[in-house]
């Protein structure tokens, strides 16, 4: 892709199903570093987000830097599961329960409000803002470009497949199938296509003509290259406690590989942090030998104080931005096929995978008894990430690709 000739600032509104600050989980970090991006490049960002519950900050209170260049506008909105609306939608509707939680009036209002501006991309970031896709297209003749943060069906496709419970099965099997629907016809719906990975982008069938495949990036000053651990003889996990595939993932890690490493080097610790855990799941964390933190302050001191990374990811789908902001940080990560998965790292050189219980106890066995083994892993990751993962160099192609397809 040759890149435009023409300095002209783009006009942009990015679509947010939740709040992308304070960024700390995968999907905000993802948001608020293109938002940013987006801007440095001298576009034109205004952005509409949803508060809801989980994910909600006063615009007011946003900091100047994240204000000065950014027009800000939000609808608050109930996204709360509800018990009757997911009944009633499993038996009355062909649409994914996850998708009605997200539709507002509100919402739509407020969008029409802003499409009197003349925008010449309309982002959505993420498939469950697809709904509002009539309502951009009967008030604008802006492009629409949609973000794929994940291949949605896949999360609950691999969900189903691991879920004991016979209803839980039924029931994500089903939602896995009309998001599938749902995603694909979408994709006829829209004119750009803005996966994470190449993964996603070769499971959704779109025109490659129209697609670029815009990974989530670190800013360059957050990379830091051989900072030694606080902590050294410390493994550790930090993400988001209320999204199932890692409740899933740490418990199966817990009970079929780190209480049989912990008897074998009881001097190494495996420490958890993340926010919004279930009481159920901390409860039942709490019986085995790990030190579970809760939510922390700021994951990047977390990282830091720690040694080696554990992702023991079984379901999901998109790219894991915690793990790129360990390798950023030179931390040796573990984790398995579908935690590596958009990344691309070699497994040995630049990160270490396993998929079977079995798997990773050598993996982690071999931390523990070769510690040079995770410092090369270590530095070599942050070499990885700096050449791959820089924010500027991905939105720099983005912003090209929007100016090409354009004709500016």
């Amino acid at each position: 892709m040759h890149p435009s000739t023409n300095n002209r600032p783009l006009r942009i509104l990015v679509l947010c199903n939740k709040m992308p600050y304070p960024s700390n989980d995968g999907g905000t970090i993802a948001t608020l570093n293109m938002i940013m991006g987006l801007t440095a490049q001298g576009n034109v960002v205004d952005v509409l987000a949803m508060q809801t519950q989980k994910h909600n900050f006063p615009l007011e209170k946003l900091s100047p830097e994240l204000t000065q260049n950014i027009n800000w506008h939000s609808v608050w909105i109930d996204t709360d599961i509800k018990i009757g609306k997911l009944i009633s939608n499993l038996f009355l509707s062909k649409n994914p329960y996850n998708a009605e939680r997200f539709m507002s009036e509100e919402f739509r209002k407020k969008l029409i409000w802003l499409l009197q501006n003349d925008y010449d991309i309309i982002q959505l970031e993420g498939l469950y803002l697809s709904c509002y896709i009539p309502t951009i297209r009967k008030c604008s003749k802006s492009a629409i470009s949609m973000r794929a943060h994940n291949v949605e069906w896949q999360i609950w496709q691999r969900m189903a497949e691991t879920e004991c419970n016979l209803f839980k099965k039924i029931y994500k099997k089903i939602l896995s199938k009309r998001i599938r629907n749902l995603e694909l016809s979408t994709l006829k719906k829209i004119d750009l296509l803005v996966p994470i990975t190449k993964n996603d982008a070769e499971k959704l069938p779109f025109k490659p003509e129209c697609t670029f495949v815009a990974p989530t990036g670190i800013e360059p000053q957050k990379f830091v290259c051989g900072n030694a651990p606080e902590i050294k003889k410390s493994f550790f996990y930090i993400g988001a406690l209320d999204w199932e595939p890692n409740q899933e993932a740490i418990l199966w890690f817990v009970k079929n590989v780190w209480n049989d490493i912990h008897q074998l080097h009881p001097e190494w610790a495996f420490h958890i942090a993340g926010r919004n855990a279930p009481d159920g799941f901390a409860h039942e964390l709490e019986k085995h030998p790990i030190v579970y933190e809760g939510q922390v302050a700021s994951a990047q001191k977390f990282i830091d104080r720690h040694n080696i990374m554990i992702v023991p990811l079984l379901s999901g789908s998109g790219m894991r931005i915690k793990i790129i902001e360990a390798m950023a940080h030179s931390r040796c990560v573990i984790t398995t096929t579908i935690g590596a998965e958009g990344i691309d790292a070699e497994n040995g050189k630049q990160i270490l995978i396993g998929d079977t219980a079995d798997e990773l106890k050598r993996q982690i066995l071999k931390v523990i008894e070769t510690p040079k083994l995770a410092d090369e892993i270590a530095q070599n990751a942050y070499s990885f990430t700096n050449e791959n993962f820089n924010n500027r160099q991905i939105i720099v192609g983005l912003n090209d690709f929007y100016k090409q397809w354009l004709q500016l």
